[in-house]
């Protein structure tokens, strides 16, 4: 027996989608099938209970592996037209205004574009070093499943909704760019999905996927799970790409030390000096007992070009850790929504889990210490007295 599932998805942010040809992006059916997969195995710690052999069982009947044989799930895509691309050299901007993207929206573009005008280099702040896609533009999923259960088909409609309303496509996807939306969902033919038309109608949809109880355990990957936590905020830009910049200045406030004491001509507010004084007493060779505090965000987190600078996981088999906070732009009717989600996970990997501080070995701290800047930072936007960018109607979940 086959089952038909059809997902329609708009692209509302520049998708960085790496081709064969650097100058030329592509998106393909084998790129979005992962990321499906790695959001079908996001949900599934809490519907398997945190059993890892049933979840790896579960995963490899439906998508194959080298010992449990082909997928059970075939896919294709098509694109509604040739989506128009900004090419490498070119300036990132908004569809509409022809506005640059801002510093916020360039800060967490960080590798594919110029952060900084450069005379030295002969570029400009904005200038792409990747081809992207521009947005907005739109794809339809076509998946034919042999033989699923019913539980099956549940469980990649889960996934396809996790894709459309916390998820993206793409480099620099966890930061708000390739950010997609899902449009329609038909299984069978029959219509299951109905796009949310308001934040609290997309809260609503993001809190009914599954997750676990909130005293349960920490997941051993980036999952949804009851210690999961959102928010949600908007404003008066219309454009999800100036949303986006807003949300980029936040962060930058709260995790930069700025340049000359300023961060957007402002005065630096200074949250994490003491990581940059730990990290000064490294570079002059004082050995280091703790590690900076914003390794939360990921690793690595340097503070320089030189070894001495410069903070990875300590295992030399791992290169990165990436974020655990994911940035997402929706579109409820008309109004861009910045969906910001938290999913804690164990930070390294059990026995490996001591951190490279200018190549020294240091213990990493618990998790519930760990991860506490991001916690201030999501406290941070839900707090008019001290987030500085005109957010309207902040909504957090669970609260």
């Amino acid at each position: 027996m086959v089952t038909r599932i059809d997902a329609a998805y708009r692209v509302v942010t520049p998708l960085f989608s790496a081709g064969v040809d650097p100058d030329r992006p592509e998106l393909r059916a084998p790129s979005v099938k992962g990321v499906l997969r790695y959001w079908w195995r996001a949900l599934a710690w809490s519907r398997c209970g945190g059993d890892l052999e049933a979840v790896q069982q579960q995963e490899d009947a439906l998508f194959g592996s080298a010992s449990g044989g082909r997928s059970r799930v075939s896919m294709h895509l098509t694109l509604d037209g040739e989506p128009p691309v900004t090419r490498v050299g070119d300036l990132l901007d908004a569809p509409e205004t022809g506005r640059p993207v801002g510093e916020g929206g360039r800060y967490l573009g960080y590798g594919v574009m110029e952060a900084f005008a450069s005379s030295r280099k002969d570029t400009k702040a904005g200038e792409l070093t990747r081809a992207c896609f521009r947005a907005p533009f739109d794809f339809t999923v076509w998946m034919r499943g042999r033989d699923l259960e019913e539980d099956d088909v549940a469980s990649l409609r889960d996934a396809l909704i996790a894709l459309g309303t916390l998820g993206g496509l793409g480099a620099r996807s966890r930061k708000g760019y390739g950010s997609v939306i899902l449009r329609s969902l038909r299984v069978d033919g029959m219509d299951r999905w109905r796009a949310p038309q308001s934040m609290g109608e997309l809260r609503d949809t993001i809190a009914g996927l599954p997750r676990g109880d909130r005293n349960g355990t920490l997941p051993e990957w980036t999952a949804l799970s009851g210690r999961t936590r959102h928010v949600l905020v908007s404003s008066r830009k219309q454009e999800p790409l100036d949303l986006l910049d807003l949300v980029g200045r936040e962060m930058l406030r709260f995790r930069s030390w700025g340049h000359k004491g300023t961060v957007l001509g402002a005065r630096s507010e200074r949250i994490f000096q003491d990581d940059h004084d730990l990290m000064k007493s490294v570079k002059g060779g004082v050995r280091p007992e703790i590690h900076p505090r914003r390794i939360a965000f990921g690793l690595p987190h340097n503070y320089g070009k030189s070894p001495r600078e410069q903070v990875n996981p300590h295992d030399g088999t791992l290169d990165r850790r990436a974020s655990p906070l994911f940035i997402h732009l929706h579109v409820c009717g008309s109004v861009p929504v910045a969906v910001l989600s938290f999913f804690p996970a164990r930070f390294l990997p059990e026995g490996r889990s001591d951190v490279s501080v200018g190549r020294h070995r240091v213990r990493q701290c618990p998790e519930n210490e760990l991860y506490r800047p991001i916690h201030e930072f999501l406290d941070r936007l839900c707090d008019p007295k001290k987030c500085k960018e005109p957010f309207t109607e902040p909504a957090e979940f669970p609260s």
